[in-house]
């Protein structure tokens, strides 16, 4: 991965790598192989020993006996992911002062290394994740009460470990990237609490759902019985360094270059959207019509956004959040030749599907109703990957190997 080559060895990173005995590198996330590649072959000869915690779907990595390989569940964790937490916590707890910690970030991190706290079973942590995610909760939201549940999570990946410097490159996934909700912020200082983490429970209505040891837990630390998280400010992280590597401003300014190539004239209208999926969908429809009532075509004919939208699920259905988006635009642009619209993860997996996101277009209601397939019904059961596929509009890539997010586009060609 050539941006973590180039961040590895930029000026304005100082690390006195002759005074080090060694460098342990931690890798974790969708992008975590080609992020270790790229550390390994930066650093050269230099003592490197190392963990990589990537996604079960990630199979292609080999790499030699310096590095440990744990193949994790995403979005919902595992017990492979509390085998690799208890690794990482007892490899950074060991780390001595002459020793540099070099994290490598990116989505997915969250799931991947849950580290339960003391007391939550991982099975409890599955539950628990699993009905957030089926809810509206936000991705800030979310990892608030990951953070609280978490004995790595919110900087306490830090408070173990010893080594001289803190050194994390971060692949960014989450809208406006702020970095304690990237991973969860396994190098960052928790600006949020567990009384807020309680609050999004019942925000959600999922307090009475949590697991009895979720909301025990969740209450010593309200009642000042469990530690809080590290706050900002802490001068333990005097020694820490985070740097943004990439971001799906990266992703959407790709896709705007790409366009152009192709004599596309485009536009990014946002690169933190955070919405109801379905909410999005429609936007995206009513983008489309009202550009050809306001006959603006001369100034622009593609828009882009990037960001990352929420589903609550209600139906089980296959599908996923960019299909979600895609579907909800179906009834909205119908008629509108020459008018496309659609919505993809740039990790290549969208949802429990193996598809990417979907794509539509004016003719998609007409098509679907040939094929006696009713949008409304597959929205209401959260089926959009059944539609897509049964339509053959599905947008599939594979795993990606990164994720910096989603990306939505509409381009009217006429």
């Amino acid at each position: 991965m050539k941006v973590t080559h180039r961040h590895l060895v930029v000026d304005g990173i100082t690390v006195p790598l002759l005074r080090l005995r060694g460098i342990f590198v931690l890798a974790v996330g969708k992008a975590g192989a080609s992020m270790m590649r790229a550390a390994l072959r930066s650093l050269g000869d230099f003592p490197i020993r190392g963990i990589l915690v990537t996604s079960k779907d990630e199979r292609t990595s080999t790499f030699d006996s310096r590095v440990e390989i744990f193949r994790s569940g995403h979005p919902i964790p595992d017990e492979v992911g509390l085998r690799a937490s208890r690794r990482v916590i007892q490899a950074v707890s060991g780390l001595n002062e002459d020793e540099l910690l070099l994290c490598l970030i990116s989505g997915g991190a969250s799931a991947m290394l849950p580290a339960p706290a003391e007391g939550i079973t991982i099975h409890d942590k599955m539950r628990i994740t699993n009905k957030l995610v089926k809810s509206r909760a936000t991705i800030h939201e979310i990892n608030t009460v990951r953070r609280h549940l978490s004995r790595l999570k919110g900087g306490r990946l830090v408070e173990l470990c010893r080594a001289s410097a803190i050194l994390s490159l971060i692949i960014s996934d989450v809208p406006g990237d702020h970095l304690p909700d990237i991973g969860s912020g396994l190098t960052v200082e928790d600006p949020t609490s567990y009384h807020e983490a309680v609050e999004v429970l019942k925000h959600h209505n999922l307090w009475r759902k949590a697991p009895p040891s979720v909301r025990d837990h969740l209450l010593r630390g309200v009642h000042g019985t469990v530690t809080e998280t590290p706050k900002p400010g802490n001068p333990k992280f005097q020694r820490v360094h985070n740097h943004i590597i990439a971001n799906n401003e990266d992703a959407c300014k790709a896709v705007q270059r790409a366009l152009q190539k192709r004599s596309q004239r485009t536009r990014i209208l946002s690169t933190s959207v955070e919405l109801e999926a379905s909410d999005m969908g429609r936007l995206l429809a009513s983008i489309a019509k009202s550009r050809i009532q306001a006959d603006i075509y001369r100034r622009w004919n593609a828009m882009i956004a990037g960001g990352e939208c929420v589903v609550r699920v209600t139906g089980k259905g296959k599908g996923g959040r960019n299909q979600e988006v895609a579907l909800s635009a179906v009834t909205g642009i119908e008629g509108l030749d020459g008018n496309v619209i659609a919505a993809f993860g740039t990790d290549g997996i969208d949802g429990n599907t193996k598809a990417a996101g979907a794509i539509v277009d004016g003719n998609t209601a007409r098509r679907a109703r040939i094929a006696k397939l009713d949008p409304n019904h597959f929205l209401a059961r959260n089926d959009s990957g059944t539609f897509f596929k049964r339509l053959g509009d599905a947008l599939v890539t594979g795993p990606t190997g990164t994720n910096v997010g989603d990306i939505y586009l509409m381009i009217s060609v006429r």
